[in-house]
Parts: structure tokens; C-alpha cells; sequence
């Protein structure tokens, strides 16, 4: 364009030159005869309109044909810009679709994991129902057996008739054999009956992990995975504060139990003495957090880690007991993760729903994903449930993957196989015999479970 606007330039400079050429003629004409000079004047003044006018229709034509090529240039890219977009939409627009079909269908393989989830829970309810009601069904038939074994007693044996040889009848018949001898049934048990295997398993020296998947089966579903690993950190918490003479440095008006006996009535499924010790060592300890000064906080933290092993215990027989004790841990320690856990626990198992996922919420905020993984785990297998009940599938089954996938990696829900089986049988046949021994062995060791 700037050199179209230097080409009519120069056509100025051309254009002005010829009128001072005209201008020059116009004076020499103009000495001339008076007719002549007219007619030229008008001549010439025709000429430069008509030369003006050719000029200004090409200086219009060029401008005209800029403004079309300028057009024809800018056209390509706005199509091409316009084709980027329109590209650029349709490759989003596919990535959101695929997207949403990704998520439908993680949606619908999780429907199917919790459905089975459901399945295999309902499965153990029934399970549980059968076995409580086999439970009372030969608990009824033993006490009739017992019944009639008393009456037998006091019959004579034999009908000493020897006329009709009754005795030889006697002898010739076979001997009876109860039907339960020759039937298995897996026995379900409860936690407290369960409390003696784990200090016969933890006095030798037997893993955690494998102690839980013990409990787990002999449990059948009974007691979560939780409930159970923390019941065994709770006794090995126990342990731990008797061999480092805690319960030495109580001052108490009242006798206390020895921690042995206490121990002894434990494994019996009885946890009144060691709560009782534990009780009084809280006590203990909060009367001296009032002249702590600048260590009350330390002191708090381990009266809050000494009711959690309170309320675990209890839990075992009294929920309201222990509910409270986990709420005084929160008191003194309002970021305990595991007081805020096993207070949902408490929580769940008294069917206050809102209070339990408040407080497993709390677990999620306050949570180190690392050093709370179990709580975690915990947590969101509740909240799954709850989630679930609510209609909100896929959250429900993100938490319940999330929780399935670290308990699998634990392996407490593995069946044991039969050399394992039979190990437990030995264990259990010889469990009465051994407690005392064992209960001695763990509280004489000098580094176990600090």
C-alpha cells in the first residue's frame, strides 16, 4: 500500500507540473487575438478535467484492488483460525465424553464390587445367625445329655435277670457313638474367649499380623479388622506399661490387683482388674498433670494414649464404658487419630450413624496418610457403608476399594491352611494348662513391647 500511496504522490507532482506548464500557455495565448485565445483556454481547460478524471479513476481503481487483496489475505487465516478452534472443541468435547464413559463404567465395576461386598456380609450374618443357633441348639441337647447321664446314675446299670439273659444282650450290643464325634463344625468365638489365645500366641512370640488372622477366623466376621488388630495392641499395651513398672509408682489408699493376676483374669475373657489398674494409673497421672508446668502437655498425650488402651479393653464389654474413655482421650488430645477412630467405632456399634461418620470424618482431616493408614482404612470402610446406604455409590465404593485393597495387603482376612489349623488346635488343647507359665514368662521379659 505505501507504494501505491508513492505512485500518486509522483501523479501529483506530474499533474502539478502540467498546470504550470497550461499556466505558461495560457499567458502566451493570452497576448494573442482575443477569439483564438478563448477557444484554446476552453480547449485545454476540457483537456485537464478529463485528465483529472482519469487520473482520480485510477487512483480509485488501485485503491479498490488493495482493499480486495487485503481481504483475500486476511480471509485464509480467519478460516484457518476458525478450523483450529473448531478442531481444538471436537478434540475436548471427546476427551470430556470419554471421560464421563471412563467414569461410568469405574462406576459400574464398583456397583458390582460393593454388591458383592453386600453378598458376602449378608453371607456371614447368616453364617453368624446359623452358628449362634447351632450354639444354643447343642447347648440345650448337652444339658439334656447331662440330664440323662444324672438319671442313668442312679438306675443300676444292669438288670441282674438271668433267666432272660439281659446281660448277655448287653454285651453282644455295639457301643454307642455320640454323633458329634464324628461331625466338624468351625466354633464361633466372641472376643473375651478369644483374649487368652492372644496372650498364648503374643507369650511365643508369634507376629501381629498373624495373631489378627487367627482371631479373624476363629472370629468369623464377629469383630471388624480393626477391632481386632487394635485388641491386640491394646494387651500388648498393657504389657508394655507393667514392664515398665507403671503400675509401681500409683500411690493408692486402696489395694490394687497384681498385675499377674490382673493379666490371668485377662486371658479368662475377664478385664475388670487390668481396667482397674489402668484406671488408677489415669488417676495417677492427672493428679500430677496439675503440677506439671511445662511437661502437662507430654502428660496429657500419654494419659490420652493410656484411655485409648482403656477403652479398647472395655470395648470388648462395655461400649458405654469405653465410649467415654475415648472421649476423654479427645479432651486431653483433640488430634488423636486413633481416639477419633475407635470412638466411631463406639459410635457405629451403637447405631448413632451421624455421630460414628462425624467422627470418622474428623479421622480423614486429621490423618497422616502414612503413619494413620490404619485408621484410615478403618475409617473408610465405615463411611462406605454409610455412603452406600445413602445412595452415593460411587464414593462408597472408592472408600471401600481404598480400605479392601490395605486389608488384603495385610492378609488378616486369609483362610489359614491345615498345618496352620492344627497348630491352633494344639495351642488351644494346651492353652489352660500353659496360661500361668506363659502369662509369667511375658511380664519376667526385660525388652519385650516397651
Amino acid at each position: 500500500m505505501f507504494e501505491q500511496f508513492v505512485s500518486a504522490n509522483e501523479i501529483i507532482g506530474t499533474v502539478s507540473h502540467n498546470i504550470d506548464m497550461i499556466a505558461s500557455l495560457i499567458d502566451g495565448y493570452m497576448s494573442g487575438a482575443n477569439h483564438l485565445r478563448i477557444a484554446s483556454i476552453i480547449l485545454i481547460i476540457l483537456a485537464f478535467i478529463l485528465f483529472l478524471f482519469l487520473i482520480i479513476i485510477i487512483y480509485v481503481k488501485s485503491i479498490i484492488s488493495f482493499l480486495r487483496s487485503d481481504g483475500k489475505k486476511e480471509a485464509p487465516d480467519s478460516s484457518a483460525e476458525d478450523d483450529i478452534f473448531n478442531e481444538e472443541d471436537e478434540r475436548r468435547l471427546n476427551e470430556i465424553m470419554e471421560e464421563q464413559e471412563r467414569e461410568k463404567e469405574l462406576e459400574k465395576e464398583l456397583q458390582r464390587e460393593l454388591d458383592m461386598a453386600r453378598a458376602e456380609k449378608e453371607v456371614f450374618e447368616k453364617k453368624k445367625e446359623e452358628n449362634q443357633k447351632a450354639k444354643k441348639e447343642q447347648a440345650q441337647k448337652e444339658k439334656k445329655a447331662s440330664a440323662d447321664e444324672k438319671e442313668k446314675a442312679k438306675a443300676p446299670l444292669v438288670e441282674l435277670d438271668w433267666e432272660k439273659g439281659k446281660l448277655k444282650e448287653l454285651e453282644n450290643q455295639p457301643a454307642p457313638v455320640e454323633p458329634k464325634v464324628l461331625s466338624y463344625r468351625q466354633s464361633l468365638k466372641e472376643m473375651p474367649e478369644l483374649l487368652g489365645l492372644i496372650i498364648d500366641m503374643l507369650g511365643r512370640g508369634v507376629d501381629d499380623l498373624k495373631i489378627a488372622q487367627t482371631v479373624m477366623f476363629k472370629n468369623q466376621g464377629l469383630s471388624s479388622e480393626d477391632d481386632i488388630l487394635q485388641t491386640i495392641d491394646a494387651v500388648k499395651d498393657f504389657i508394655g506399661l507393667c514392664l515398665n513398672q507403671s503400675f509401681q509408682k500409683i500411690d493408692s489408699p486402696n489395694p490394687l490387683p497384681s498385675e499377674e493376676e490382673a493379666l490371668l483374669h485377662l486371658a479368662h475373657g475377664d478385664t475388670t482388674l487390668v481396667l482397674a489398674l489402668l484406671e488408677n494409673l489415669m488417676d495417677y497421672n492427672i493428679d500430677r498433670s496439675a503440677a506439671a508446668g511445662a511437661q502437662k502437655d507430654a502428660l496429657y498425650a500419654e494419659i490420652s494414649r493410656q484411655a485409648c488402651i482403656f477403652g479398647t479393653l472395655s470395648a470388648i464389654n462395655d461400649i458405654h464404658l469405653a465410649t467415654g474413655a475415648f472421649e476423654l482421650s479427645i479432651e486431653l488430645t483433640p488430634h488423636n487419630v486413633l481416639a477419633w477412630s475407635r470412638l466411631g467405632d463406639m459410635y457405629w456399634r451403637a447405631s448413632s450413624v451421624n455421630k460414628a461418620v462425624w467422627a470418622y470424618q474428623n479421622v480423614l482431616n486429621f490423618a497422616d496418610d502414612e503413619i494413620n493408614i490404619r485408621q484410615v482404612a478403618n475409617a473408610g470402610k465405615r463411611l462406605s457403608e454409610h455412603f452406600y446406604s445413602q445412595g452415593n455409590s460411587l464414593q462408597a465404593a472408592k472408600l471401600y476399594n481404598s480400605s479392601k485393597q490395605y486389608y488384603d495387603s495385610l492378609g488378616i482376612n486369609r483362610r489359614l491352611d491345615r498345618q496352620e489349623m492344627e497348630i491352633i488346635r494344639i495351642i488351644e488343647a494346651n492353652h489352660q494348662n500353659e496360661i500361668q507359665s506363659t502369662v509369667q514368662k511375658l511380664l519376667g521379659k526385660t525388652n519385650a513391647m516397651a
